[in-house]
């Protein structure tokens, strides 16, 4: 039997990884081949593309991946032609993956979307593609099934991967970070465009909060070591009191008061780790004008929109500036232990562990 998995950002990447080794418990004999990173090559996926290469967010981003974009669906191509794939697996990363799915569909090849695009916040013209595309959804948010029920697509909501991966391996401890009883995680993000435009005024934000809580210390998170490089160039000297942990966020959240995160799935991960956070995020002037006009919902962080309602503050586009996310911060540290109260709902609202090992068995009862 043959697979091919397709994941196109860092998340995807280790999401993929998880679900591989549970369908490699299942059936040893299943060769995979894809597009992905570190963590699917590490569990022996034949990568045919590098994910970084077309990683990319927002609308006018796309334009400077074009290149690499046409080059990976090429040596799909090729993989399609070569090889009998038996099933294909995308894992989110929307507008490069359902093009893909239709191709992969209409060569008679079976596709399964794990983590599906948030179609019911923006993107509402994407459902009829899920619908004729694909055979199953997984989906990783306990209202996405009943939203993709309604629009008649076979989904199944089976828990959140992120219970599963969101274990701190305490290989950090408390001494091994500033000595400080605030301290402050910064995490900006897993591509380069969100550090480029949310680094520096995260780092400023901190330093205004730290003027009025000089007892307060901070670290960043980087779930990459290549993005090491870029976060030391915008950080400078800002930097020479502030470590710089790679591969550790898990024990960072754990060990953290307080956070300043970049939306995404880590507003999850901080959520579980009972970390009170201040969201933030900023796309190019063109992304977000589409974005604008396309949004159906209110909220964007996930962990407001699993409790559907502001738990913690966002701050969005022209709201992203040193003195917003520093009163943000003042704010979620004047109101931490309410905001904690109510994390401690999420992991019932997320399901139970083993999400990988369920998706697996489903999965392949459909093959």
């Amino acid at each position: 039997m043959k697979a091919l998995f397709i994941a196109g950002e860092t998340s995807g990447d280790i999401h993929a990884s998880n679900l591989i080794n549970s369908l490699k418990k299942i059936n040893p004999e299943i060769q995979f081949i894809g597009i992905g990173g570190e963590k699917m090559t590490e569990v022996g996926v034949n990568i045919i593309y590098p994910a970084e290469r077309i990683s990319v967010l927002g609308f006018s981003e796309v334009i400077s991946k074009i290149s690499c974009i046409k080059e990976a669906r090429r040596e799909i191509s090729k993989v399609v032609r070569r090889q009998q794939l038996d099933f294909a697996v995308t894992v989110d990363f929307p507008g490069f993956n359902i093009p893909i799915a239709r191709y992969l569909n209409n060569n008679g090849i079976p596709v399964f979307y794990f983590i599906t695009p948030q179609v019911w916040a923006w993107g509402a013209w994407r459902v009829k593609h899920l619908r004729k595309y694909f055979k199953h959804l997984f989906v990783i948010l306990p209202f996405e099934e009943k939203f993709f029920k309604s629009e008649s697509i076979n989904v199944s909501f089976l828990g959140n991967p992120i219970l599963d991966i969101a274990i701190a391996p305490g290989e950090l401890k408390k001494k091994d970070l500033p000595d400080s009883e605030l301290l402050i995680s910064l995490l900006p993000g897993s591509r380069e465009s969100e550090i480029k435009r949310l680094f520096a005024p995260m780092l400023a934000a901190y330093n205004l909060f730290k003027n009025k809580h000089p007892e307060s210390a901070a670290v960043v998170a980087l779930h990459n070591k290549n993005l090491l490089p870029l976060v030391e160039r915008i950080g400078g000297e800002h930097l020479v009191d502030i470590p710089v942990f790679c591969g550790k966020t898990y024990d960072i959240l754990n060990l953290s008061n307080l956070a300043i995160i970049t939306s995404g799935t880590a507003t999850i991960e901080a959520g579980i780790f009972n970390t009170p956070m201040v969201i933030i995020y900023k796309l190019s002037f063109i992304s977000w004008i589409i974005a604008k006009i396309l949004a159906r919902v209110k909220n964007f962080g996930l962990i407001n929109l699993i409790f559907s309602k502001d738990v913690v503050p966002e701050l969005l586009q022209g709201e992203v500036n040193p003195q917003n996310i520093s009163r943000a911060l003042e704010e979620v540290h004047s109101n931490r232990f309410k905001i904690m109260d109510k994390f401690s709902e999420l992991k019932y609202l997320l399901g139970n562990k083993g999400c990988y090992d369920r998706i697996a068995n489903s999965l392949l009862s459909m093959v």
